[in-house]
């Protein structure tokens, strides 16, 4: 596994991505050990950088956190097996926690060196601190989504005061930090839009050398915090403390800029720069998390058709079926069935290998279109936005299928592959991407299946999230119910966790090195239990 390596300094950014693409990082972005101060420009890709795992499809992510939400969020194939349904590795949390700290530590060290700069220098800086605080959102919505109440406000001051005892932070409330989160992602979408005409000459340089996520677009950055702030305010919107909040925000997102197509989308590509990020991720998928789900089966054919995602997201067996693994079978049929490497013998569908498991170009959805177009389903059908919530789901399911066809039919297999003719390949020219006009046709159709149009825009939303973003499936489940799915519960003796579970427990590294404030948290979340329902959530059992 080629991780990260990072510098440990206040003058930390980044020294390489993998062994093979040091140079050409060290080409792009000037290493900081190499000179005698920073800038904000350098350590706003720093931020990005430390954060790569988790925004990425990377291998680690999706091999353990992804693979972990796949099955509790059931897109991908789930298995039966005592002791393994709903039981999460604390290496794995650690690791996901960890690095939101990461992130952070950088963005402090930004704040201290903008605060310290003169008026003419935080002119030209202050674009660069603003996109990482786009950035950072992003990453501590997830965090809060999965842990609950976190350390913010005063967490990760160590490389700035140096003392020690005050750098074991004690934790925000995950409430007062949805409500920043809101605050400021509505006033960070004006401020980027208000800094786009008023860049320096020395910031309009930098900001595309340095922005490998929108390249210096910043009507893309405007998407991207109108985007968290619409998701954000559609996960408090429903109950909670803060319902009303995320319904006057969700309808304030609503009206402005969002991503509307897979141009537009938020993402990044595996191999920005030259990096060559696809030896990174591409084993994973291939590796543990190849085997359909059931579930997600079920929505492609909804309508009693193959919905066109179906061939690019699946390959079925030799018999042309396709049949995914879940809990609708017992241990003893899942093991009758096997998950045999050859095609002949497979009963399971199979991600098709050319789209996902050998594709050197894998675009990683950051913020989809898709996504933005089902939340505007989801907030017209509520009453949280004006509109027609059909028109929006039939956009959502169109821009879904132009996502994943896209994939497929611009995705490269120079670097090692099976090739045109195996089983598990099945790629598709540009000439067999569905037309606008027949995406809304079939869109049309899967809308009038759903006699529930809240269910309809849930499942298939969470169809869309698939293998893909499974975390924000995840959520979604929690927060609305939909798609109602089953649990059972595991019986198997001395198992950790028998039943789903509706948080994550922070890892047992937090507890032992910051552990007066672990203590004093503890009350917030059912004493550290995973059967507690967050405040913006509902009970799964």
């Amino acid at each position: 596994m080629k991780k990260l390596y990072s510098l440990i300094l206040a003058v930390v950014a980044i020294v390489a991505v993998s062994s093979c693409s040091k140079q050409d990082f060290k080409d792009k972005y000037i290493d900081p050990s190499k000179t005698t101060s920073v800038s904000c420009d350098k350590l706003m890709t720093g931020a990005f950088m430390y954060g790569r795992d988790y925004t990425f499809n990377a291998y680690w992510r999706m091999y353990t956190w992804d693979n972990y939400f796949g099955k509790l969020a059931q897109t991908i194939g789930t298995s039966t097996n005592s002791g393994s349904m709903y039981y999460i590795n604390d290496g794995y949390a650690a690791d996901r926690w960890n690095n939101f700290y990461k992130i952070l530590r950088q963005y402090r060290i930004m704040e201290d060196t903008y605060a310290k700069e003169t008026e003419a220098e935080q002119k030209r800086d202050r674009i660069f601190l603003a996109l990482t605080e786009v950035f950072l959102y992003d990453h501590l919505s997830q965090l809060v989504d999965i842990f609950g109440p976190v350390p913010f406000s005063k967490a990760c001051y160590l490389a700035i005061t140096g003392d020690m005892a005050s750098s074991l932070a004690e934790y925000d409330s995950d409430v007062d930090l949805y409500r920043m989160m809101l605050t400021n992602l509505d006033a960070l979408y004006t401020e980027i839009g208000t800094l786009a005409d008023n860049l320096t000459p020395e910031a309009t340089t930098a900001l595309p050398k340095q922005d490998f996520i929108n390249g210096g677009d910043l009507a893309m950055w405007q998407r991207y915090a109108n985007a968290l702030l619409l998701r954000l305010g559609m996960h408090v919107a429903v109950q909670g403390t803060l319902a009303a909040e995320g319904k006057a925000a969700a309808s304030k997102a609503a009206g402005r800029l969002l991503p509307t197509d897979w141009e537009n989308s938020i993402k990044v590509k595996s191999d920005f720069d030259g990096f060559n990020y696809w030896e990174n991720f591409r084993d994973s998928w291939k590796d543990i998390n190849a085997t359909a789900s059931q579930g997600i089966i079920d929505a492609f054919q909804v309508t009693g058709a193959n919905d066109p995602r179906l061939a690019v997201v699946y390959i079925p067996n030799e018999a042309g079926n396709y049949f995914g693994k879940g809990y609708h079978e017992t241990t003893a049929e899942q093991n009758e069935h096997g998950t045999y490497d050859q095609y002949e013998d497979r009963y399971y569908a199979s991600l098709n290998r050319a789209t996902f498991t050998f594709n050197n170009l894998f675009v990683s959805p950051v913020f989809s279109a898709a996504e933005a177009w089902f939340l505007l389903a989801e907030a017209i059908q509520r009453g949280y936005a004006s509109g027609d919530a059909e028109t929006a789901f039939k956009a959502a399911i169109a821009a879904s299928i132009e996502q994943y066809y896209k994939e497929n039919v611009y995705s490269d297999q120079s670097h090692g592959g099976p090739g045109a003719g195996n089983e598990y390949f099945k790629k598709f020219e540009e000439t067999d991407i569905p037309t606008t006009a027949d995406a809304l046709a079939f869109a049309a159709n899967i809308w009038n299946a759903y006699g529930n149009k809240l269910e309809g825009i849930m499942t298939q939303k969470w169809a869309h999230f698939g293998i893909t973003q499974p975390t924000q499936a995840w959520t979604d489940i929690r927060r609305t119910g939909y798609p109602a799915l089953n649990y059972p519960t595991d019986t198997g003796s001395g198992v950790k966790y028998a039943n789903i579970v509706n948080r994550v427990k922070y890892p047992a590294d937090e507890a032992d090195h910051n552990t007066a404030n672990y203590e004093a948290n503890k009350a917030n979340v059912g004493n550290d239990s995973e059967d507690f329902v967050l405040f913006w959530a509902n009970k799964l059992l």
